[in-house]
């Protein structure tokens, strides 16, 4: 196989979908059932990442087809590529580069986990990505994190404060749960999403926020919920063991059952959703912001924070700033018009007219305690002001 006539394939008898990223339409193409699944798994439901599936367009902005082939020719594929093409380097994540070849008219790039010696190939031309990888688990992620790359970058083009923080709905707003790592905020967002009536979860470490009518739409990002037993336990979460989780079960000698291990549970959103019990909203208007502590030996507390520790916590953990995740755009996303992202100054500014409040819970009880405390606070002013009532009707 060679690198032309692989791009060149019109996906003939393969899964064919079309997905809408915002005002960008997206043909996706695969030749593998597990990673068509996956797709719809990670983005469930649908309006997560602002991606939502769309009737048969006559010109998508993009392509992408997601292609199975045998290691072997995939590892010839790269060796010819790298023998007559300009070499080179990406940044595939922060801090993490990979090889690169730039052709007449494509480039080609190394796909490859930190964590594993499989490669794939990714081939770029004008209006195309063809993906190129073994058929195995990690392989049928590729097009899934693709996609999500993609939507991320349009996202971030188009001016969405990009927080490091959780959510949960709870009537008609959307709570950021807003912390450095450790500081617990899965714990709390699925918990609160869990105990309040008619709430729901949001999604795990990052939110995007846009301005919208004198106020800020929040959308969840479908990065998997990552807890450990620790958390679980605190949840009052029992029975897991028995769960089937696409990712599995952390394996034996793991630090998953300590407290703060590294280790954790990987949920995708439908796996949320049916082993904890919750509905996943996928976009609320914001209506407040907690900044969470699980502490197993602190006191329970649920106080308004001081304005000069919300500062200090939502200015270290804005991604707009400094994100930790994506590198360079090496997918070379397009985007008409670009927009900066509101200053972290006028998002404080914001939320200063809304519930901030700081918490500290160590164990079940607390827990139930905080869902209980949440309810009386924020029922002391409307969950969402008059300037997000054009919310009022978002898909949920």
């Amino acid at each position: 196989m060679n690198v032309e006539r692989i791009a060149a394939d019109a996906g003939e008898g393969k899964a064919v979908r079309y997905l809408k990223v915002r005002d960008h339409t997206l043909k996706v193409v695969t030749d593998s059932v597990e990673a068509d699944g996956l797709v719809t798994e990670t983005f469930c439901p649908w309006g997560m990442l602002d991606v939502v599936e769309t009737a048969e367009v006559d010109r998508p902005g993009l392509t992408i087809v997601d292609s199975v082939h045998d290691a072997d020719g995939i590892d010839g594929l790269l060796e010819r590529t790298a023998a007559t093409t300009a070499a080179g380097e990406y940044e595939l994540t922060r801090g993490y580069r990979l090889p690169r070849y730039d052709g007449e008219g494509h480039s080609v790039f190394v796909l490859q986990d930190v964590h594993s010696d499989e490669r794939a190939a990714l081939i770029r031309t004008e209006d195309r990505i063809t993906i190129v990888r073994p058929a195995s688990t990690l392989g049928d992620r590729w097009l899934t994190r693709v996609i999500r790359d993609i939507a991320t970058r349009i996202a971030k083009a188009e001016g969405a404060l990009i927080l490091h923080s959780s959510a949960f709905a709870y009537e008609d707003g959307a709570y950021l749960v807003i912390g450095d790592s450790g500081a617990g905020k899965s714990t709390t967002a699925i918990a609160l999403a869990r105990l309040l009536p008619s709430a729901g979860w949001m999604g795990n470490d990052r939110m995007h926020l846009d301005r919208r009518d004198g106020g800020y739409r929040v959308t969840a990002c479908p990065l998997p919920l990552a807890v450990n037993k620790g958390s679980l336990d605190v949840m009052g979460v029992t029975g897991f063991e028995s769960w089937p989780v696409r990712a599995g079960l952390p394996k034996p000698g793991s630090d998953w059952d300590q407290f703060q291990g590294e280790d954790k549970l990987k949920l995708s959103s439908r796996e949320v959703r049916e082993h904890l019990g919750v509905r996943v909203v996928p976009s609320m208007p914001l209506a407040g912001v907690i900044l969470p502590r699980v502490d197993l030996q602190a006191e329970y507390s649920l106080e308004p924070s001081a304005p000069d520790h919300t500062a200090e916590v939502v200015t270290r953990n804005c991604f707009s700033l400094d994100d930790n995740l994506f590198g360079e755009n090496w997918l070379r996303v397009a985007v008409e018009q670009r927009v900066e992202p509101p200053s972290v100054t006028g998002f404080l500014e914001h939320i200063a007219r809304l519930p901030v409040l700081r918490a500290t819970v160590g164990g079940p009880a607390d827990v139930a305690r905080l869902a209980e405390d949440f309810r009386a606070l924020v029922g002391e002013r409307p969950a969402a002001d008059a300037y997000t009532r054009p919310f009022a009707d978002a898909e949920v």
